[in-house]
């Protein structure tokens, strides 16, 4: 009894390990099936509003709540964090028209508006295909989204990473500046602090 409870253990933490992977992988949304199609209506009502060349951007793809986004904006000189939230799940919406996005604005200083560019420049950089296939199950799908230094869109995903590795980190992160763009109260200084961290941790690979 005890081998076999061993054993379910060992199996359990085999799967949840084979899931997790040390940089983002590169997706594109082009092929035709159900679930790209899906992913590119959301990616394009999300920012239908803002900038069409995204500098920083992050929305999220839950298996049982619904979606939420963010995006970092300049806006006459100003520098947004611009989060945006569906009324319902996309997903489960029987009527898709009728969802609504909710958007909130902060504005933040330009100090941590390059050190976000920054870093999702860095994630655009290593960002690669696993070489083992990633054993999903429910969860988070995260989304990362830039325009690399050729002008080229990049997006990068990740899927429930463990929150003491460098993605998790990266998914902290990302959650906390959705929160500042709906005005909650989050400190900046913190996340200036943590995004920082997470650069030099990155650089090391």
């Amino acid at each position: 009894m005890i081998k076999k409870f061993i054993f379910i253990i060992f199996t359990f933490h085999n799967l949840v390990s084979f899931g997790q992977t040390k940089h983002l992988e590169p997706v594109t949304f082009n092929n035709k099936n159900s679930l790209d199609i899906y992913y590119s209506n959301l990616n394009k009502l999300f920012y239908n509003e803002l900038n069409e060349i995204p500098y920083a951007r992050f929305f999220v793809v839950p298996s049982f709540s619904k979606e939420y986004a963010f995006s970092v904006e300049k806006e006459n000189n100003k520098f947004l964090i611009v989060s945006i939230t569906p009324s319902e799940s996309y997903w489960r919406a029987k009527n898709k028209e009728k969802v609504k996005f909710e958007i909130h604005k902060k504005e933040i200083k330009k100090q941590l508006y390059r050190k976000i560019g920054i870093l999702f420049q860095l994630l655009a950089k290593q960002t690669k295909n696993c070489e083992n296939e990633v054993f999903k199950t429910d969860g988070h799908t995260y989304y990362f989204i830039t325009t690399d230094n050729k002008s080229e869109i990049r997006i990068g995903e990740t899927w429930s990473p463990n929150e003491n590795s460098n993605m998790g980190k990266l998914v902290s992160i990302c959650n906390n500046l959705y929160e500042i763009g709906r005005n909650n109260q989050i400190s900046l200084d913190e996340i200036d602090f943590e995004i920082d961290k997470l650069i030099a941790e990155l650089k090391k690979n």
